[in-house]
């Protein structure tokens, strides 16, 4: 029975499945006794998991076009080799494109609709950490997303069943550092402090304006303790790490307008 289980459902989508179920269970605990209403909430997570399906797989054929285009193309001979190349191409994920997309698409959802944007985006930001910290898990237990080589404490030794020809035939060289465990931990960290600040402050847009803070700052420097090449590189950060700065420099810029706004508010009041 395990053996099915380790073959037919990954311990990836495991852990993501459980990092949703938990994440479901704390938006439910958040807007009890509220005026909230519930069938939103499910229209929002649907908003949120078409856009981390969309966005993950197109991120990852981004990252990789590059390679499929100097590889992949010249072998192509028919029309249906490039329909199968394309599946193939994105058939990973990448959490900064479900990320992006998950938030347009409740963007999109809650204007439609006319939903308080702040108010619905604080609520479902709180769990992003918490669902992510699973998702890390599960990539520590699959053997992907991971860290340079290490030989001290804590140090992650696959062998040869974790390997995926063409994708990470390197994972077995040397003991990896557990950087999916480390990164897990700071989004545990991460998620308690938004869920403090949306307790004491449940309207203020602090708690999506953190998490598009903080995060970034996390998963640019644990970005150096990783050693896959799936990742993709770009001069001299990653292709994650670019996006970390592009995200806090973009949300660094609109706190600042938005402070200066409220300061020129007050001043004509």
């Amino acid at each position: 029975m395990f053996e099915f289980l380790q073959n037919e459902v990954t311990f990836y989508l495991l852990c993501g499945l459980l990092g949703l179920a938990a994440s479901i269970i704390v938006v439910c605990i958040l807007i009890r006794n509220r005026n909230v209403t519930k069938s939103r909430f499910i229209a929002l997570y649907i908003c949120a998991a078409a856009g981390l399906f969309v966005g993950g797989h197109f991120f990852f054929f981004l990252v990789g076009l590059p390679d499929y285009i100097r590889d992949v193309v010249p072998t192509l001979k028919s029309f249906y080799d490039f329909v199968i190349s394309l599946g193939m191409a994105s058939s990973g994920m990448v959490f900064y494109g479900g990320l992006l997309f998950g938030l347009l698409f409740m963007y999109i959802y809650c204007r439609r609709v006319k939903l308080p944007v702040r108010h619905y985006f604080n609520i479902m930001v709180v769990t992003c950490p918490l669902f992510h910290c699973f998702g890390r898990i599960g990539c520590a237990l699959s053997g992907c997303c991971y860290g340079i080589e290490y030989h001290g404490p804590l140090a992650i030794l696959y062998n040869e069943s974790f390997v995926t020809p063409g994708v990470n035939e390197d994972l077995v060289d040397f003991p990896r550092f557990p950087v999916q465990l480390l990164e897990a931990l700071l989004e545990l960290i991460l998620f308690i402090v938004l869920l403090l600040i949306y307790l004491k402050k449940e309207d203020a847009f602090s708690v999506t304006a953190t998490y598009l803070l903080v995060y970034p700052i996390i998963r640019f420097f644990d970005e150096f303790l990783r050693g896959d090449v799936q990742r993709g590189i770009w001069g001299p950060f990653s292709t994650s790490q670019w996006v970390s700065l592009v995200i806090f420099i973009i949300t660094l810029i609109y706190l600042i307008v938005q402070r200066n706004r409220s300061k020129k508010a007050l001043r004509h009041e």
